[in-house]
């Protein structure tokens, strides 16, 4: 699996070459060889989407991410909608509490015809429920 920092034009021209120069290639390392642009740009949903999980994953573990607000609901609320990282975008959000997280799940929790897919609406939904139903935060 190439790192994001291969996803690049110059990066896939290095992999080629590097490829290409092995000895012994199985016929699906010579099939993607062949059509590496393709393969690599098909990877790009899934790597952005690994790497956006992990952020906002990691920003979770912080003790206080209501630090993060001033930029970070803006960013989770846009994965949301892009569904990059949608679920770990959603529960960041629930962790940072506050009015501005609260109003990004508002936002995204408007089915059927709101910004995030039926799915992430209802994710949106029931994290409010779970943070906010008792009056707290």
């Amino acid at each position: 699996m190439p790192r994001t920092g291969d996803v690049t034009w110059s990066g896939v021209d290095e992999l080629v070459r590097a490829w290409r120069g092995r000895p012994q290639l199985h016929p699906l390392q010579r099939h993607v060889v062949r059509h590496v642009e393709a393969a690599m740009l098909a990877m790009i949903p899934s790597l952005r989407d690994d790497i956006a999980d992990s952020v906002f994953r990691w920003l979770a573990l912080d003790p206080d991410p209501g630090g993060f607000a001033d930029w970070a609901v803006g960013l989770a609320e846009r994965c949301v909608t892009e569904d990059i990282g949608a679920d770990s975008a959603i529960e960041l959000l629930g962790a940072m509490g506050g009015p501005a997280a609260r109003a990004a799940l508002q936002r995204l929790s408007v089915k059927p015809d709101g910004p995030a897919s039926r799915e992430n609406a209802e994710a949106a939904q029931g994290m409010l429920f779970d943070r906010w139903s008792d009056g707290t935060r």
